[in-house]
């Protein structure tokens, strides 16, 4: 679906997002979209490490924790950080509406550990995009039994796809990298890494599984959707989507030789 207004889904990663004091980074680049004209739906993951903690704390409880439990105790997750960047734009000024899975109708079919979104209530979204900010928990659904589930590890890249194809939006994953590397920028002590300008989605597959949910990418392809992969405050990014690999306004015939380890 296209609207007529422009519109961005920015999805904030727990690199990002690691606690309560990384609050205002998240408003100012929502700030900054809304700056340039769009209107903005904000996809939100827990925090840090919240989603490994509740997960040791289950297996503390139970060495194999019922799955739609497990899916309902990591799902506060997500909860929690909606409402804090909700509380923090409004501190801000910023006229925003935080929609819990429920209330956004984000609907899943498949297993509850590791779903697939296939509903949203689209009007609930684009009435609130007219007056405000709109904050999503990424990562989580419901099924046909009203039961929480979830979108498998990485997910919130998921809702933020999902959200940007029903609503004809722009896409932004926003992570701890500025794009997708030929390696990992952090670790590579080989071959000095190069960032891509434009990457296909079967590279992003190859290089990019630990940045960005490859069953996103998966998503993105089937839909020839395109997307973007920066961090805060960043002037460049990759975009992925139906392409040639282009690097440094170069394009790749061939593959590129990863890093050495």
């Amino acid at each position: 679906m296209r609207n007529d207004k422009q519109i961005v889904v920015l999805k904030f990663g727990s690199s990002v997002l690691r606690s309560d004091e990384d609050l205002p980074v998240a408003v100012q680049e929502i700030q900054h979209w809304r700056r340039r004209g769009k209107s903005v739906v904000a996809v939100v993951s827990a925090f840090g490490n919240t989603t490994d903690e509740l997960t040791r704390r289950a297996r503390r409880v139970s060495d194999q924790p019922n799955d739609r439990l497990f899916a309902a105790l990591l799902a506060t997750g997500e909860a929690t950080a909606s409402a804090l960047l909700g509380l923090a734009l409004d501190r801000a000024g910023v006229e925003t509406t935080v929609l819990d899975v429920v209330q956004a109708d984000l609907r899943t079919v498949g297993r509850p550990l590791d779903a697939e979104l296939v509903k949203v209530d689209i009007g609930r979204l684009t009435d609130s995009l007219q007056k405000s900010v709109v904050v999503l928990p990424g990562f989580v659904g419901r099924d046909q039994n009203d039961e929480t589930t979830l979108l498998g590890r990485g997910g919130s890249d998921l809702t933020a796809l999902f959200l940007a194809h029903r609503l004809g939006a722009d896409c932004r994953l926003i992570k701890d990298v500025d794009g997708l590397y030929t390696c990992d920028p952090n670790s590579a002590t080989g071959r000095t890494p190069e960032r891509y300008e434009r990457v296909s989605y079967q590279s992003a597959l190859r290089v990019g599984g630990v940045v960005v949910q490859p069953k996103a990418i998966e998503f993105a392809q089937s839909r020839r959707l395109r997307f973007a992969i920066s961090s805060i405050a960043s002037n460049v990014a990759t975009e992925v989507g139906p392409f040639q690999d282009y690097i440094a306004g170069t394009q790749l015939l061939e593959t590129v030789e990863e890093c050495a380890a």
